[in-house]
Protein backbone atom coordinates (compact mmCIF):
# COMPACT_ATOMS: atom_id res chain seq x y z
CA UNK A 1 0.00 0.00 0.00
CA UNK A 2 1.57 3.27 -1.03
CA UNK A 3 2.83 5.66 2.20
CA UNK A 4 0.16 8.44 1.13
CA UNK A 5 -2.33 6.25 1.66
CA UNK A 6 -1.80 4.94 4.74
CA UNK A 7 -0.99 8.46 5.88
CA UNK A 8 -4.56 9.31 4.76
CA UNK A 9 -5.92 6.16 6.29
CA UNK A 10 -4.24 7.33 9.66
CA UNK A 11 -5.30 11.26 9.81
CA UNK A 12 -8.84 9.68 8.66
CA UNK A 13 -8.68 7.62 12.07
CA UNK A 14 -7.29 10.18 14.27
CA UNK A 15 -9.64 12.68 12.80
CA UNK A 16 -12.98 10.05 13.75
CA UNK A 17 -11.37 9.35 17.40
CA UNK A 18 -10.87 13.17 18.02
CA UNK A 19 -14.70 14.28 16.93
CA UNK A 20 -15.71 11.11 18.93
CA UNK A 21 -13.92 12.45 21.74
CA UNK A 22 -15.50 15.98 21.09
CA UNK A 23 -18.82 14.52 20.75
CA UNK A 24 -18.96 12.80 24.00
CA UNK A 25 -17.89 16.33 25.84
CA UNK A 26 -20.93 17.96 24.51
CA UNK A 27 -23.30 15.35 24.80
CA UNK A 28 -22.14 13.92 27.84
CA UNK A 29 -22.35 10.31 26.63
CA UNK A 30 -21.28 7.58 29.00
CA UNK A 31 -21.75 10.00 31.89
CA UNK A 32 -18.00 11.28 31.20
CA UNK A 33 -19.47 15.18 32.35
CA UNK A 34 -21.04 13.62 35.24
CA UNK A 35 -17.78 12.31 36.71
CA UNK A 36 -16.10 14.85 35.85
CA UNK A 37 -18.05 17.50 37.87
CA UNK A 38 -18.22 14.63 40.76
CA UNK A 39 -14.10 14.95 40.90
CA UNK A 40 -13.89 17.88 40.59
CA UNK A 41 -16.08 18.53 43.45
CA UNK A 42 -14.55 16.36 45.53
CA UNK A 43 -10.94 17.84 44.16
CA UNK A 44 -8.63 19.21 47.49
CA UNK A 45 -8.35 22.09 45.67
CA UNK A 46 -12.14 22.63 45.36
CA UNK A 47 -12.20 21.75 49.32
CA UNK A 48 -9.85 24.34 50.32
CA UNK A 49 -11.18 27.36 48.29
CA UNK A 50 -14.62 26.78 49.18
CA UNK A 51 -14.09 24.98 52.64
CA UNK A 52 -17.02 21.99 51.70
CA UNK A 53 -17.31 19.57 49.64
CA UNK A 54 -19.44 20.67 46.21
CA UNK A 55 -22.14 18.39 44.89
CA UNK A 56 -21.54 17.43 41.48
CA UNK A 57 -25.44 18.70 40.63
CA UNK A 58 -23.63 21.99 41.65
CA UNK A 59 -20.70 21.72 39.32
CA UNK A 60 -22.44 20.95 36.63
CA UNK A 61 -24.56 24.36 37.16
CA UNK A 62 -22.14 26.77 37.47
CA UNK A 63 -21.45 28.54 34.15
CA UNK A 64 -17.99 28.34 33.77
CA UNK A 65 -18.46 24.32 33.68
CA UNK A 66 -21.06 24.28 31.17
CA UNK A 67 -19.30 26.82 29.00
CA UNK A 68 -15.28 25.12 29.00
CA UNK A 69 -17.36 21.92 27.92
CA UNK A 70 -18.91 23.25 25.20
CA UNK A 71 -15.85 25.48 24.30
CA UNK A 72 -13.81 21.86 24.72
CA UNK A 73 -16.15 19.49 23.07
CA UNK A 74 -16.14 21.90 19.97
CA UNK A 75 -12.65 22.42 19.59
CA UNK A 76 -12.36 18.78 19.28
CA UNK A 77 -14.97 17.93 17.46
CA UNK A 78 -13.43 20.82 15.13
CA UNK A 79 -9.86 19.36 15.02
CA UNK A 80 -11.02 16.64 14.44
CA UNK A 81 -13.29 17.71 10.99
CA UNK A 82 -10.13 19.11 10.24
CA UNK A 83 -8.55 15.98 10.04
CA UNK A 84 -10.82 14.22 8.49
CA UNK A 85 -10.82 16.24 5.47
CA UNK A 86 -7.12 15.97 5.38
CA UNK A 87 -7.25 12.12 5.55
CA UNK A 88 -9.48 12.71 2.35
CA UNK A 89 -7.03 15.05 0.81
CA UNK A 90 -4.40 12.60 1.08
CA UNK A 91 -6.44 9.45 -0.01
CA UNK A 92 -7.74 10.94 -3.51
CA UNK A 93 -4.87 13.56 -4.24
CA UNK A 94 -1.25 11.46 -4.83
CA UNK A 95 1.58 13.20 -4.28
CA UNK A 96 3.26 14.87 -6.92
CA UNK A 97 6.46 13.52 -8.97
Amino acid sequence: MPRYIQQGLGLLGFGLLLGFFGLIQMVNLFGVVDEHARQIGRSPLTRWVEGREVPAEEIRRRDGFVLGRYIVGTGFLLVGLLAVGGGIVFLVTPPGK
